[in-house]
């Protein structure tokens, strides 16, 4: 059996062993969530913090999707047409920082000191931002 057919034919087995691939809405295919992406940014869509969390801001609604947690918080957005970030008392911007690969990826920081924010999570799973003493480098624009 050629390369191609085994891979034809894992191929149909993985589709048989997740249920056909068929879709109970007659067909139609789901799309993904659509993130913003991020001009400049190596990462596309994925803005990290200053342990390196992973994040992403929904197009439509500007909020938060957290990659640990799988939610989007609905109270960490963007305000509307730019990079500012606000949920709660916290004002932070997302920015282009330079990586330690020497790559550009964009990042959550503190509107106020320029260092990185840190957004762990609370005993209720709900997200907390710390601001770190770690300043970035920014991206040239």
């Amino acid at each position: 059996m050629k390369m191609t057919s085994k891979l034809i034919a894992l191929s149909a087995a993985v589709l048989a062993g997740c249920g056909g691939g068929g879709s109970a809405d007659g067909g139609a295919a789901q799309t993904s969530p659509q993130f913003i992406v991020w001009a400049g940014s190596s990462a596309g869509s994925h803005v990290i913090d200053g342990p390196g969390h992973v994040f992403a801001f929904y197009a439509d609604t500007g909020c938060l999707y957290n990659y640990q947690t799988g939610q989007e918080n609905s109270a960490f957005c963007l305000l509307p047409s730019s990079n500012v970030v606000a949920y709660g008392a916290f004002r932070g911007q997302v920015a282009n920082v330079l990586a330690s690969n020497g790559t550009c990826e964009a990042a959550i920081i503190d509107s106020l000191t320029g260092n990185f924010s840190d957004i762990e999570l609370d005993t209720y799973g709900r997200e907390v931002v710390v601001t770190t003493q770690l300043h970035p480098a920014l991206c040239a624009p």
